[in-house]
């Protein structure tokens, strides 16, 4: 089986390529950790969970053009997860984001019931 870190960077798409800082690197991180977990839910009560996540995000959102690409966003990685690894069942418990260097990035991750992670770039 593929690293934790690897199957989610592989769901992110280009959104954790987009980070200019270790903070957006983390946020984007955590969208991503936050899209696979929800996407081991069936597809009624992940429906729930999105439209409950997206709720919460409201008053943090600088419009609603901005919520409604969160929403698309945690659907595409939920989609690329269901595509990319239909058999992986487990919860991603950690990952977080290392700054190596300016623009270059160490994320480190596992599941629920896993090993300690091990770094990749």
């Amino acid at each position: 089986m593929e690293k934790v870190s690897e199957m989610l960077i592989a769901v992110s798409g280009d959104l954790l390529k987009r980070a200019e800082s270790l903070e957006e690197m983390q946020a984007h991180l955590d969208l991503v950790k936050a899209a696979w977990n929800m996407s081991l839910s069936s597809a009624k009560k992940r429906k729930g969970k999105l439209n409950k996540f997206i709720e919460s995000q409201r008053p943090r959102a600088p419009s609603i053009e901005a919520l409604e690409g969160l929403e698309w966003e945690f659907r595409r990685i939920m989609k690329q997860k269901d595509k990319l690894f239909p058999t992986v069942k487990k919860k991603v418990e950690f990952a977080t984001a290392i700054e190596e260097s300016k623009d270059i990035y160490i994320i480190r991750a596992y599941f629920t019931n896993g090993a300690e992670p091990s770094p990749i770039a």
